[in-house]
C-alpha cells in the first residue's frame, strides 16, 4: 500500500474535480465536478478501436461499442483484441438500447454512457488510480460522467472518503500524523444517504452542470479501496442515469466486491 499523494495522484483527483481547499471558515472537500481541466486528446493520449462484444453465451451484441486503449508506465499503446474483452453480462432495458454506448478499456471493464458522449479524461496513475470521464457532444454544461478508481495510495483513499464516510478522515490524519479539521462537503449535498457500510449515494447542484447523482464506495474489508460513478443529466434523462447508477451499484455497491 502506498501511502502519500504523489503529484500524478493529486492530479489525476484534480482531473476527477475532487480535493480539498481550505476556505475562511475551515477546509472543504470538493464533490467531483464536471471534467473541465486535464482533456486528453484523441490519438495522443488514448486512442480508440471498434468492439465486438459477445454475451456470456458466446453470442455477439448488436450494440454500439468501441475499445479504449491507453500507453502503459512505459509510453507504450495497450493492444486490446476482441477475443480477450470479457463477455458483456448488463442486461440493459430494451427501450434504452439506442440511449447508450459502451466502452471497454483494461483499467474500468465494461462502461455503459449515454449515446454520444466522448471521452475527456482516460487516466490511469502508476499506483492504479484511475479516472475516465465523459461528456455530452455539446459539452459538460448539457451533461458529464466521471469514473473513479483508487485502489492502492491509502492517502489518496482516505481523502476522497472524508467528509464521507465516517472516520475516514481520522484515518488520514492518524496516516500523515496529524490533527487536522473534518473538512466541509463543497457543495453542500442535497442528498448524503448511507446504504450500507461501504456505499453512499449523493446528490448534489453545481453551476453550470445538470443536477449531480453519484455512488461511493469505500471498502475496507480487505486491502482498502474507493470507487466512484458522478453522473450529471438533465431530468428529461433520468431514465438512463437510473440504468447507469443501478448497474454501477449491482457491480461495485456493498463491501466485497471486486
Amino acid at each position: 500500500m502506498h501511502v502519500c499523494l504523489r503529484l500524478g495522484t493529486a492530479l489525476l483527483l484534480l482531473a476527477a474535480g475532487t480535493g480539498i481547499a481550505t476556505a475562511a471558515d475551515g477546509p472543504r472537500r470538493s464533490l467531483t465536478g464536471p471534467p473541465t481541466h486535464y482533456i486528453d486528446v484523441a490519438g495522443k493520449d488514448y486512442r480508440l478501436a471498434p468492439a465486438h462484444p459477445h454475451d456470456a453465451a458466446g453470442h455477439p451484441l448488436d450494440i454500439r461499442a468501441t475499445r479504449i486503449e491507453v500507453k502503459d508506465s512505459e509510453g507504450e499503446w495497450e493492444t486490446l483484441r476482441d477475443a480477450d474483452i470479457p463477455v458483456l453480462t448488463i442486461a440493459v432495458p430494451p427501450e434504452l438500447r439506442d440511449k447508450l454506448d459502451w466502452f471497454y478499456a483494461d483499467a474500468t471493464g465494461w462502461l455503459a454512457v449515454p449515446r454520444g458522449w466522448k471521452p475527456q479524461r482516460t487516466a490511469v496513475g502508476v499506483d492504479g488510480n484511475t479516472v475516465f470521464s465523459f461528456a455530452a457532444p455539446e459539452g459538460t454544461e448539457a451533461g458529464w460522467m466521471s469514473w473513479e478508481l483508487l485502489p492502492a495510495c491509502l492517502g489518496c483513499i482516505y481523502e476522497a472518503a472524508q467528509g464521507v464516510f465516517p472516520g475516514a478522515h481520522k484515518q488520514l490524519d492518524a496516516l500523515m500524523e496529524t490533527s487536522t479539521p473534518e473538512p466541509v462537503l463543497d457543495p453542500k449535498p442535497d442528498e448524503l444517504q448511507r446504504l450500507d457500510r461501504c456505499t453512499v449515494r449523493a446528490a448534489y447542484p453545481l453551476p453550470k452542470s445538470p443536477p449531480v447523482r453519484a455512488l461511493m464506495v469505500l471498502d475496507q474489508t480487505g486491502d482498502p479501496f474507493y470507487r466512484e460513478l458522478a453522473i450529471a443529466m438533465p431530468a428529461s434523462s433520468s431514465a438512463v442515469a437510473d440504468f447507469l447508477l443501478a448497474s454501477f451499484k449491482d457491480a461495485h455497491g456493498g463491501c466485497g466486491k471486486p
